[in-house]
């Protein structure tokens, strides 16, 4: 990376915010693979505070830089080893009382912000870098949007900083004014007020060439250029104007545009195996430039460099491969825990209310009925378990012993109804004893 910063940002649910939590707590499998160090991260959290912020006074206000910071400060600590407050937790706190669309199918943003690695790092640099991220973000979406953010202090690169975070923002229409919350609305602004509109181009079906829409008067017709490719251009336009203006990083540089439709970064272990990849291609530079290699040719040295730049990449895709595999294993395995729970705990309170609706009478029926369940159950078990001994005597003792023993359970079953017969089953009274 150099001395260019980098930012990226993707949707999440409720299995992604468990895979997160996952990952922040190194119980997955990658989080686990990159620590190096025993750090805990340093961590944004204000809804985990005991004086946690109100969101709908939060996204009303209107304070000045200095204050906007001094409250980022506030919330910013070392990770606590005993917390059990959540991503989704967070989440919850931030959102609670606005409304969202229905149509709207992830829950909230997730924005990994990249500083120039050339940046030496300290304690006071580290907090610096978390908190400028969480200020930029507020500031690109309205105001109001970071619920947690993260800086791994564990792993080889401590350059990156994970934001979560919802917009939330104030709508004023003729019925009052009401909060809501929107993943796309300041993104697409963003684009929008940077790179205003274009012409509209479609494929002419006959000669196959691009050719401008037009309108009924002859006009082109013009359209935003709003579009995911053109938010993203934008992001990075403005993460860059604020390592400079705000963070005071004048000598960031803006990263280079892609050229594709590739992915927008590369995991820590595949970008690992990328700069082992360009380490030998440079000792393959070096080595062909040496005279003293003539002698093997180049075709037999470029053979063998390739090979090791294949295997580079392969071991970097399965690393990759592994890794989401097991993310996506943990966060289906949580999602289903989650679910057992919510299910037990209703059924639960189901049993309490009918308990309590019930009368005396109805409640000691439903109790006699759970208890001859019960019995029933153990009657069950217990003639399991007598045609488990009898298999093993078939098997274990001889004939002869066998017939022995039949015999003496028969004569002991016949005694039992013999007594059974001579005790009565009710008293003078009438009802069972």
């Amino acid at each position: 990376m150099g001395k260019s910063g980098a930012a990226r940002v993707k949707s999440g649910d409720l299995a992604y915010a468990t895979a997160m939590q996952s990952h922040e707590e190194r119980l997955d499998y990658a989080g686990a693979k990159r620590r190096v160090r025993d750090v805990p991260p340093l961590i944004y959290s204000p809804y985990a505070a005991l004086e946690a912020p109100d969101p709908d006074r939060e996204t009303r206000a209107n304070r000045s830089r200095k204050d906007r910071l001094l409250c980022i400060d506030r919330f910013i600590r070392p990770r606590p080893a005993d917390t059990n407050f959540t991503i989704w937790d967070a989440l919850q706190s931030h959102i609670a009382g606005a409304r969202k669309s229905k149509a709207a199918k992830k829950e909230f943003l997730h924005a990994f912000l990249q500083y120039p690695t050339d940046l030496e790092l300290d304690a006071k640099w580290e907090r610096i870098m978390l908190r400028q991220a969480v200020e930029f973000i507020n500031l690109t979406y309205g105001g109001n949007a970071v619920f947690h953010a993260r800086l791994d202090r564990d792993e080889v690169g401590r350059h990156g900083v994970d934001v979560f975070f919802a917009p939330r923002y104030e709508k004023h229409t003729k019925a009052g004014v009401t909060q809501w919350v929107s993943l796309s609305k300041f993104s697409k602004e963003n684009a929008r007020r940077r790179y205003q509109k274009r012409e509209k181009r479609k494929r002419d079906s006959k000669t196959g060439d691009m050719v401008t829409v037009l309108d009924k008067s002859g006009k082109p017709v013009m359209i935003w250029n709003d579009s995911g490719k053109f938010q993203g251009r934008a992001l990075q336009d403005a993460w860059h104007e604020h390592l400079q203006d705000s963070a005071h990083i004048k000598w960031a540089e803006r990263g280079k545009r892609k050229r594709g439709n590739d992915p927008d970064c590369l995991s820590p272990e595949e970008y690992a195996a990328q700069q082992e990849a360009q380490k030998l291609r440079a000792e393959v530079d070096r080595q062909l430039d040496d005279e003293k290699l003539d002698q093997f040719g180049d075709t037999t040295l470029q053979k063998t460099a390739s090979k090791l730049i294949e295997k580079a990449g392969e071991r970097a895709s399965n690393e990759a491969i592994l890794a989401s595999k097991h993310i996506e294993e943990v966060a289906r395995r949580d999602a289903e825990a989650m679910m057992d729970r919510v299910f037990e705990g209703a059924k639960a309170d189901a049993d309490a209310i009918t308990h309590a609706l019930l009368s005396d009478d109805a409640r000691k029926i439903v109790e006699l009925k759970k208890e001859n369940e019960s019995l029933r159950a153990e009657v069950i078990r217990q003639s399991q378990i007598i045609q488990l001994i009898s298999r093993v005597l078939r098997s274990v003792l001889p004939p002869k012993f066998r017939n022995l023993v039949k015999s003496a359970y028969e004569a002991g079953r016949l005694e039992q109804k013999r007594v059974s017969s001579e005790v009565p089953l009710f008293s003078e009274d009438g009802p069972p004893i």
